[in-house]
């Protein structure tokens, strides 16, 4: 009953999915990162600046990437360049010495200075913004003055953002931050509103901020063990440690030979810090290999390698009960593969993961018939739970096993004006031909079941609309409160 229910999905959606423009070029990422004295309670071990290292480090070839700094001022640490290894080396030297020297928190001067290119964007890249601050709009002693900055900027700047294409991401530090600012400008282009409960696990926001940004590729670690095929040319694995166990972390490949921080192994880099390992290998060898680290879902091996998955992908955010759907491509050096007898090989799949760790399954290969074209055009389900869902595409042939990880924000709508007009009196049938009355009866009574069906759907649909705006709410409200009396205390 599933299996036909999405095929109906299927073929309801045809006619009005959202469709979305597909990946293409590089990601483009300009990083904004609050300076201000508040940062001393909100930061004081400077965590911020491994956070930024695994940006930096992760980054694919080829990006462009700049990081300014705003206080009062905005000032730049690293010029908006294409990156290259010099500019990582000086990345991850400049990230050290941040300071919270700032008095106030210039949002609108610092996306002016990061969006300096704005009218000339290179449409070779895809330009995105991560703002990171633990505070709100604070260009002046003005309460006024503040208010009205932060108005200009939701009005007048982001929608311009939202409609040239370039989201941005916010990230909330501490329960000072104006969550309700920073996730209406996030929605307002198109990005993502996040909180980082603490400093502690900025590393794991900025992560998952650069799967939005830059998705890429990647093999799934299971039980400690990952596959690595002929037709990669390079992996990175990402592995978070302690200090205390980060002597113990080490890759075994399929010859059983270690590959440990320490070892001097040619074509093997490796890369440390107080919150993480990275080590490259170049041409692995195919096979079984092992990660010996301690167990974490934020663990990942991305791989770069002759396949790769190319999608259309879904907004960042979406509101409640929006049906989508997403495209789908698989591609090789020379382009998109249309091949029916090679398309059949691969077992493709899309999971879906609510805020709530439910899963459901939508099996490509089973559901949908190989398209001539190679584009696969996947109907999502209505998300009916608010909050971020993770959407993933796994694609597996043989030895091969490829992921592709992707976040979308479901959102409550805001309530609209109820409209309430008059009803049309119904009119008698006087004057119709006998024979013609049990048609119109029945016309009429199915009518009447199709708006009973109708009613109740959109009554439903309402119910959960109100039960998620509620839910919303309440966990908005202490933060709310908190600002409220931060303000009186003003």
């Amino acid at each position: 009953m599933r299996t036909v229910c999405q095929i109906l999905l299927a073929c309801l959606l045809v006619g009005f999915a959202q469709a979305q423009e597909p990946i293409r070029g590089y990601p483009d990422v300009r990083l904004l990162i609050d300076v201000s004295g508040s940062m001393k309670q909100s930061d004081p071990n400077n965590l911020r600046a491994p956070a930024l290292e695994l940006i930096v480090r992760l980054l694919p070839p080829g990006s462009k990437a700049g990081v300014w700094l705003f206080g009062d001022g905005v000032r730049t640490l690293l010029p908006h360049v294409v990156i290259d290894e010099a500019w990582r080396d000086k990345a991850v030297e400049s990230v050290r010495v941040i300071d919270n020297s700032g008095q106030r928190t210039n949002i609108p001067a610092a996306l002016d200075a990061a969006l300096y290119d704005l009218n000339r964007l290179d449409p070779d890249y895809r330009t995105s913004v991560v703002l990171l601050t633990d505070g709100k709009v604070d260009v002046s002693s003005s309460a006024v003055a503040n208010a009205n900055a932060a108005r200009m900027l939701l009005e007048e700047q982001a929608p311009i953002l939202g409609q040239t294409g370039v989201p941005v991401h916010t990230i909330a530090l501490s329960n000072e931050a104006d969550w309700a600012f920073l996730r209406k400008l996030a929605e307002s282009t198109q990005g993502l509103a996040e909180k980082a409960e603490s400093a502690d696990s900025l590393t794991r926001v900025f992560l998952q901020a650069l799967e939005m940004v830059a998705p890429t590729a990647r093999v799934p670690i299971e039980g400690g063990e990952f596959q690595i095929d002929e037709g990669v040319s390079q992996l990175t694995a990402l592995i978070f440690s302690g200090a205390d166990e980060r002597a113990k972390v080490e890759l075994i490949d399929p010859a059983n030979q270690a590959l440990a921080p320490d070892s001097n192994r040619e074509g093997v880099r490796w890369f440390n810090n107080e919150k993480f390992s990275l080590v490259t290998v170049d041409s692995p060898q195919p096979g079984r290999w092992r990660l010996v680290a301690p167990s974490s879902e934020e663990n990942r091996i991305t791989v770069i390698s002759d396949l790769s998955i190319d999608v259309d992908p879904l907004p960042n955010s979406l509101p409640l009960d929006q049906p989508t759907e997403l495209g789908l491509r698989l591609v090789d050096r020379e382009g998109v593969i249309t091949s029916a007898e090679l398309l059949s090989v691969f077992d493709i799949k899309v999971t879906i993961q609510d805020p709530a760790s439910a899963t459901e399954v939508i099996d490509v290969a089973r559901l949908y018939q190989i398209p001539s074209s190679g584009e696969y055009r996947v109907a999502m389900p209505a998300f009916s739970l608010p909050g971020l869902h993770k959407i993933t595409v796994r694609v597996e042939a043989d030895t091969l096993v490829r992921e592709l990880p992707m976040y979308v924000d479901v959102q409550v709508p805001t309530e609209a004006p109820k409209v309430i007009t008059k009803a049309v009196e119904s009119q008698p049938a006087a004057g119709l031909p006998a024979w013609l009355l049990p048609g119109v009866a029945g016309l009429v009574g199915l009518s009447l079941l199709i708006w009973a069906l109708r009613s109740w759907r959109e009554a439903a649909r309402k119910r959960r609309i109100a039960a998620a705006r509620k839910a919303q709410e309440a966990r908005d409200a202490p933060l709310m409160e908190m600002r409220v009396d931060t303000d009186s205390s003003d």
